[in-house]
């Protein structure tokens, strides 16, 4: 079973991604946050597998979520999904140890993917 963690502001979005992932067999989501600071207690007290994570939030930046994320877990997986696919964003985020970037108006599906390891 994978569990995901979905940290993002835009109920929409939101939306989106809760309707794809509840259509796999396997994967629970375990918490949903639109904002760092309860993402960054709940993520630290529920250890998903995985967190897809929104650059731009509400309270701050996902980046700096990012960080912490793997400073407290190395092995849960990252994915950043963002309207910003600015190169020094995706570049930063890598070097934070960010698994995936994906653009949100493009690379959307992919989020199936990676969840399922195809």
């Amino acid at each position: 079973m994978e569990r995901v963690f979905i940290v993002e502001d835009s109920a929409l979005v939101r939306g989106r991604i809760i309707a794809m992932l509840m259509s796999l067999k396997g994967v629970d989501i375990i918490g949903i946050s639109d904002t760092i600071k309860e993402a960054a207690s709940s993520i630290r007290l529920n250890n998903p597998d995985t967190v897809i994570l929104d650059i731009r939030l509400n309270d701050g930046n996902g980046i700096d979520l990012l960080q912490q994320i793997k400073d407290a877990t190395p092995c849960t997986k990252v994915i950043m999904l963002t309207n910003y696919n600015i190169p020094l964003y995706e570049k930063r985020c890598k070097e934070l140890g960010a698994d995936y970037f994906f653009d949100k108006s493009k690379d959307f599906e992919k989020l199936l993917d990676v969840i399922t390891g195809e």
